[in-house]
């Protein structure tokens, strides 16, 4: 009976205590009374106290300053004026001091948490934790140019992004922190908040009604069974209700990341707003099918998605220039590459790369240029056109290698489109062989999703651990063309890279230079913090994460981008290819670029750089995407002209 007394007693006192700050003030104001009143009543029978509130008054002053114990007379009344000290160190500096610390804690750890909405318009919010998103957040803070048109157009002075992730604490402000670099950090305004995407409620709590654009990279496949696409549309929803809940208007833009492409009606129709959507799994794809085409090409893909000293991608209004032909604006930009136009049609825009020498430019056309930084894209008030260098036609395409032998090694979602990529050039045969821990009834069951039927390429598949030694020698990886290794996307990001890093050495161990007619190597990795560690021995390098963090910060600041990269580096249009100097009749001269582009020209092609074969730093090739006009070299006969280019699609291999 007393144990169950004493125990509903415990569950009041609790239930009491937990319901806040203001309830266990309440119940330490009572104990003090109650010690206050037991104190006066111990005292009241004595000789100097007249009556009970005098008593009273007594013993709180006991209670809340010790001070006071040594005006007291009489071995009983110091007796309980010790007692009442010693309680009152425990109420005042004990229980006092513990509540207002643990409030104070709490207080701090949710702001820390991210609990607390955000006041901002017209910002930028990054939707989601991947493996993207301090990338992404450092893209934005170091795209100066871009940010200033973007702030401009907006009225702001000061770039804000707001990333939302399901946790927030103080662990990962010092990650995203490191991510981003003390340098990028300080440039402009990062908040952190929690909450998830898929509920309403979190988004009002990033103002994502009030963004000026949303970045929504495609979560991690880190839940069995689960699409990540999937997560990408039912997010779009609820930003969709925001407006049909709060208020209507006009929706900010939204550059969502699609894992598969065939999800992209969906996601149009599941988000009213303006929507810019990245098909991540197939430009990857594409970027392969390239870099194993044209090796060098991830150089090319490195300089123009790179800051510092590299060039960029830029799209530029230049009204002045309407009524001119394409072909009559070379001279026009000193310092940059006029690579094509973004053109306004009712559909959408279109990107229009390496066009026809007499296209005339419309008012609202934006020019696409290659240009270190935004000033050196600042169009010419007059230009007068000296001459066009661009010949006529469609040249015919430069003979690749009909016949190539590829080796895949690893499986992630990422090689059914590679597979379908190698579909796509009908006039090249590929005969491929996947090694990799996944079995190979997995392996069919993700092509027959991917509707990837092989026809033009022969398939065999292998199941090894190509991290044991030994078991790469099986596979003959000497007599390949090309090897690629791939990120898995079923372990966790740095895992996949050491499991890569092992095997790329492994293959080292056995393979030849590819100078000295070794296999092209190309590696993917999953997380750019991997690349210091990684001895790249004349192998190339894409780290998908990185590429496409760039592409989707950019297509936030300036939406047109998305039809310029999408055509630049997707499955269709204009091709980036190695062209022999001796092609040009430039090979065995001293040459300038701005020769390099005048014979480009001549050939109805774009000139984007040049390649110098063993002139690098440790004797590798060396790949200089639109470098000074001035600059010259002597070009050997092994040297190449980096050239964007529309060619004739040739007959198709026989048989």
């Amino acid at each position: 009976m007393l144990a169950a007394l004493r125990n509903r007693l415990q569950l009041v006192v609790e239930r009491f205590l937990v319901r806040g700050l203001v309830y266990r003030l309440a119940f330490v104001v009572g104990v003090l009374v109650a010690t206050s009143v037991t104190g006066g009543l111990l005292v009241i029978g004595t000789e100097h106290f007249d009556d009970l509130p005098a008593a009273i008054w007594w013993a709180f002053l006991r209670l809340s300053d010790p001070g006071y114990l040594g005006d007291d007379e009489g071995t009983y009344v110091r007796v309980v004026s010790t007692g009442l000290t010693v309680a009152g160190y425990v109420l005042f500096m004990g229980a006092l001091i513990a509540i207002m610390t643990q409030w104070l804690n709490a207080a701090l750890r949710r702001l820390e948490n991210g609990l607390t909405p955000v006041a901002e318009r017209n910002h930028i919010v990054v939707l989601g934790w991947t493996t993207r998103t301090a990338t992404i957040v450092r893209e934005l803070l170091l795209s100066i140019d871009r940010a200033q048109h973007f702030l401009r157009l907006r009225g702001r002075r000061s770039l804000s992004v707001v990333v939302q992730a399901e946790e927030v604490d103080a662990e990962l402000h010092q990650d995203l922190r490191e991510r981003v670099g003390a340098t990028a950090y300080r440039a402009g305004r990062v908040v952190l908040r929690s909450g998830t995407p898929l509920r309403p409620d979190p988004l009002r709590r990033v103002a994502a009604r009030e963004a000026a654009a949303i970045i929504l990279p495609a979560p991690a496949r880190d839940t069995p069974g689960v699409d990540p696409d999937t997560e990408t549309l039912k997010t779009l929803r609820s930003l969709a209700s925001l407006r049909e809940a709060d208020h209507p208007g006009p929706m900010p833009l939204v550059v969502a990341e699609l894992l598969d492409s065939r999800h992209a009606i969906t996601a149009r129709r599941a988000y009213p707003g303006p929507l810019e959507l990245v098909n991540s799994q197939a430009m990857v794809a594409s970027l392969m099918g390239q870099i194993i085409r044209h090796p060098g090409f991830s150089h090319v893909v490195a300089g123009l998605l790179a800051y510092g000293d590299d060039s960029e991608i830029y799209v530029r209004d230049a009204p002045t220039l309407a009524g001119q032909r394409f072909g009559d604006l070379a001279e026009a930009f000193p310092a940059a590459l006029i690579v094509g136009v973004v053109r306004s049609e009712p559909g959408g825009p279109r990107s229009m790369l390496n066009p026809s020498d007499e296209l005339r430019l419309r008012e609202d056309d934006r020019l696409v240029l290659v240009a270190e930084d935004q000033e050196s894209t600042t169009p010419p008030a007059h230009h007068t056109p000296r001459r066009s260098d661009h010949g006529q036609g469609v040249p015919l395409a430069p003979q690749l290698q009909r016949h190539r032998r590829v080796l895949i090694l690893g499986w992630n979602e990422t090689v059914p489109d590679l597979l379908a990529e190698f579909e796509r050039y009908g006039s090249e045969h590929f005969d491929v062989t996947v090694g990799s821990m996944s079995s190979v009834a997995r392996r069919n069951e993700q092509l027959a999703a991917h509707d990837v039927i092989p026809r033009r390429i022969t398939l065999r598949h292998v199941e090894l651990d190509y991290t044991i030694p030994g078991r790469l020698e099986q596979l003959d990886p000497a007599g390949y063309d090309n090897i690629v290794l791939v990120a898995s996307d079923r372990i966790e990001s740095h895992e996949t890279d050491a499991r890569t890093i092992v095997g790329h050495l492994l293959l080292r161990e056995i393979l030849p230079p590819a100078s000295q007619g070794g296999p092209q190597v190309l590696v993917e990795l999953a997380e750019s913090e991997n690349l210091a560690s990684f001895a790249t021995d004349g192998s190339e390098i894409l780290v998908p994460p990185l590429v496409l963090s760039h592409i989707m910060a950019q297509i936030a600041l300036r939406p047109d981008l998305r039809v310029v990269f999408e055509d630049l580096f997707g499955a269709e249009g204009p091709e980036i290819f190695f062209r022999p100097a001796t092609e040009y009749g430039l090979a065995g001269k001293d040459a300038t670029f701005n020769d390099v582009c005048h014979a480009v020209a001549a050939h109805n092609e774009t000139a984007l750089g040049v390649r110098l074969r063993c002139r690098g730093e440790q004797g590798d090739d060396e790949i200089l995407v639109n470098p000074p006009r001035d600059r010259s070299w002597r070009l050997r006969e092994d040297d190449e002209l980096v050239v964007l280019a529309i060619y004739q699609s040739p007959p198709p291999e026989p048989g």
